[in-house]
């Protein structure tokens, strides 16, 4: 008695373990031929640079830039698609969504040392961040 419910317990368990990674496995690699969903990355402005100081994104993900440093500070580019968060307190946050691909240089207004590289591929799906990229 106590080995078949023993038996069904541990088909259950076998079921369920097959589930979740039949579910992990489709959510974790999107069917060919369908964009990857927006993804978002974290840039921490702290020691008076920007972290990581060159991110990879793709059309439609979000950029978000923090001020972890004691002083404030900007993330602007210039040129023709120019973008600038404004000045940013120590906590403060700013969001920008690239719609295109490019690269932009960018840097603080007001600590003209501190530069970055923000790059936006041409097709947006599954990529590896790059080291570095990661919330805070």
């Amino acid at each position: 008695m106590i080995a078949r419910a023993q038996r069904r317990r541990n088909r259950s368990r076998n079921a369920l373990a097959c589930l979740a990674a039949g579910l992990l496995a489709a959510g974790a690699f999107p069917p060919a031929g369908r964009p990857a969903l927006p993804q978002r990355h974290v840039v921490a402005i702290r020691g008076m640079a920007f972290q990581p100081a060159v991110l990879e994104a793709a059309p439609g993900d979000t950029i978000v830039r923090i001020n972890r440093d004691l002083v404030p500070h900007t993330a602007t580019a210039e040129g023709s698609d120019a973008w600038d968060t404004g000045i940013l307190a120590r906590g403060d946050s700013a969001q920008y969504v690239p719609l295109r691909p490019g690269e932009w240089a960018y840097g603080c207004k007001l600590h003209p040392t501190m530069q970055a590289r923000l790059l936006v591929t041409r097709e947006p799906g599954p990529r590896t961040p790059a080291a570095g990229n990661r919330a805070y």
